[in-house]
């Protein structure tokens, strides 16, 4: 997709064929929406410079609707599809992205496997499994199988994040319980 060098106009593909109004409408809500779209982008795709090329193509979109829409739709309604465009079009991108492998299976291997664990930590590992209800045990097993969360999600038909979350609470709570305080959040 071609685009522009970051600027404030983001109509500028359609500076000749849209009506002052409808630009004006356009341009108020692609302004309202930018502070989102740079969210979107640095939450989603970790880059906060590719707000501008997600509002553009968000854009083509909601200008589209705007075009074929009458009575015109008022600038609220432009900003809340705007809104919308931009958050399905982060989104895409996000999925798009692939994860580079790094290391490999012995690097693994190595760090995975602990061949003389000390005893106090296994105590105290027991301390904490027996402070967890049966279903946060069960993904504690899990994890220690060497389930991922996205797995543990698929086999419980659960949000893999809500599990993740629910147990660090639990496991968080059960640290508290034992003196230990709360473990830094990943």
């Amino acid at each position: 997709m071609a685009t522009k060098t970051c600027g404030a106009n983001f109509l500028w593909r359609w500076e000749a064929s849209l009506d002052e109004s409808l630009k004006t409408k356009l341009l108020t809500a692609a302004e309202s929406c930018s502070s989102y779209a740079h969210l979107s982008a640095g939450s989603y795709l970790h880059d906060e410079t590719l707000a501008t090329e997600i509002v553009e193509a968000a854009l083509e979109v909601v200008r589209a609707y705007a075009l074929r829409t009458t009575p015109s739709p008022t600038v609220e309604k432009l900003t809340a599809r705007l809104r919308s465009q931009i958050r399905r079009v982060t989104k895409q991108r996000a999925n798009r992205i692939k994860e580079n492998p790094i290391g490999s299976l012995r690097d693994l291997e190595m760090y995975s496997r602990i061949e003389n664990p000390d005893p106090t930590d296994l105590l105290y590992l027991e301390q904490v499994l027996d402070l967890l209800t049966p279903q946060a045990k069960e993904v504690a097993s899990w994890i220690l199988t060497g389930y991922s969360w996205r797995e543990i999600g698929r086999l419980s038909g659960v949000d893999h994040n809500s599990i993740r979350r629910a147990f660090r609470r639990e496991a968080d709570a059960a640290l508290i319980h034992l003196g230990r305080g709360i473990r830094l959040a990943r």
